[in-house]
């Protein structure tokens, strides 16, 4: 009997004797009772579906689309995410929800649909491990205003004041300014294999620009000019071929060094102008030219599109958590949720991007190698031995000798008188 089945009995007056529970109007009343408990648990159980951390089925799937959020499939594709996994994933996004389509909301979506927490602060690592935390936070990187690389061609030169000009206009709009890289190659009209030219690459209406010094720059036919910018300061950058003439260039005010207009956020026309041998100016033995020079133009440049981003994801993620933790020396949890396939996180950031906002979603490989130098030292091992054996005998023989001995040796001596003042001493001479 059910507390609603008391309430029913009680109501009704003792004349039904409704408290014998074999009877006919009792067990009418414990029916009625049986539905108001279950009307009343489902009373219960929709309010609390307003709450979080009570919700579950449909209940948890309106109050997360509230917030844009939806329950995932696995990475098998058709098993749906837990009430338990849906609910902290929820509780992770809601905290940091300004909105949707926020840099941390984003970045944070992509990191629990990878499995990691949405605010890495959520892991409590302690104090030592604080550079593992800002490791973890940099794998998912995100970059506004996408860039895209612009081009264009062009070869209709004009006669201009005994010059050929040509005239590019750009009219496609960017966040902020890029420098250019422009291709120029000349053709040879007069069938001349180079020529000396004097250059000249104009942004119209702001004074910028380069220009070659007064003497030129012997262009060889169809060898392309390269001009670019060798540093974010914009230092002109000029390759011929294999040779670096960058210093043959100076600013239009003749001034050094040499700097490359940026491409402008809004439209802007740029003027190339090539100049050839003059009157009365130019040199017979330099490799002058006289013809009206005939080029193509390619300039091309980095476009930041407004309204974009891109997002920068490691392809095995897991494989450069664990990477990160050895490195660090932790050997705690770092993945709180089951992780969606790669091929599946596009939508997680179409879910969570801003209205009129397109994203883009990159995958890195990143590769550890371990490169440490290690070096087997060689070990020998012997045994060397040497013996000597010094028994010396010493052996003492006497015996009897009788030896008799007889000279007869005979001289004989022959003198010749010497001469005095001729003999002489060594000789066989004699003063006798």
């Amino acid at each position: 009997m059910s507390y609603k089945t008391e309430e029913l009995v009680n109501v009704l007056p003792e004349a039904y004797a409704v408290d014998d529970a074999e009877s006919l109007l009792y067990k009418l009343l414990d029916a009625f009772g049986a539905e108001l408990m279950t009307a009343d648990e489902k009373v219960k159980r929709l309010l609390k579906s307003h709450w979080v951390n009570y919700a579950n089925g449909p209940a948890l799937d309106g109050l997360a689309a509230i917030f844009g959020v939806q329950r995932r499939l696995l990475r098998d594709g058709v098993t749906p995410e837990s009430d338990d996994a849906f609910r902290t994933r929820l509780k992770a996004v809601v905290p940091t929800f300004a909105g949707g389509g926020t840099r941390e909301a984003v970045k944070g979506a992509v990191r629990s649909a990878l499995g990691l927490p949405f605010d890495p602060e959520r892991l409590n690592l302690p104090d030592e491990f604080a550079a593992l935390g800002s490791d973890i936070n940099a794998l998912i990187t995100l970059e506004e205003f996408s860039p895209t690389v612009e081009k264009l061609v062009d070869n209709q030169v004009t006669e201009v004041d005994d010059a050929s000009e040509l005239r590019l206009v750009v009219d496609i709009p960017t966040v902020k300014e890029s420098h250019p890289r422009i291709r120029w190659t000349f053709r040879r009209p007069d069938g001349r294999r180079r020529g000396r030219r004097r250059l000249s690459v104009e942004l119209v209406g702001t004074g910028a620009g380069i220009k070659t010094m007064r003497e030129g720059l012997v262009v060889p036919a169809n060898e392309p000019l390269i001009l670019s910018a060798l540093d974010e300061r914009g230092h002109l950058s000029a390759v011929l071929g294999s040779k670096d003439v960058s210093h043959l260039f100076v600013n239009l005010d003749d001034s050094a060094p040499a700097i490359m207009p940026e491409v402008p956020r809004t439209r802007s026309e740029w003027k190339f102008r090539a100049q050839s041998g003059l009157f009365d100016t130019s040199k017979f033995d330099c490799d002058e030219t006289y013809d009206l020079p005939k080029y193509a133009v390619e300039m091309s440049w980095r476009r930041y599109e407004p309204l974009t981003f891109d997002v920068r994801v490691p392809y095995f993620l897991d494989l450069s958590v664990k990477q990160l933790a050895q490195q660090h020396g932790y050997a705690g949890a770092l993945f709180e949720f089951q992780e969606l396939p790669p091929e599946r996180i596009r939508e997680v950031v179409d879910q969570t991007r801003a209205a009129g906002v397109r994203g883009h979603v990159h995958f890195s490989l990143n590769w550890a190698e371990d490169h440490d130098h290690y070096e087997e030292s060689t070990r020998i091992e012997g045994q060397h031995r040497a013996s000597e054996e010094a028994a010396a005998t010493d052996s003492l023989s006497v015996g009897s000798f009788n030896r008799q001995t007889e000279a007869h040796d005979l001289g004989e001596v022959f003198v010749i008188g010497g001469v005095w003042d001729v003999s002489t001493f060594d000789g066989s001479y004699g003063f006798q």
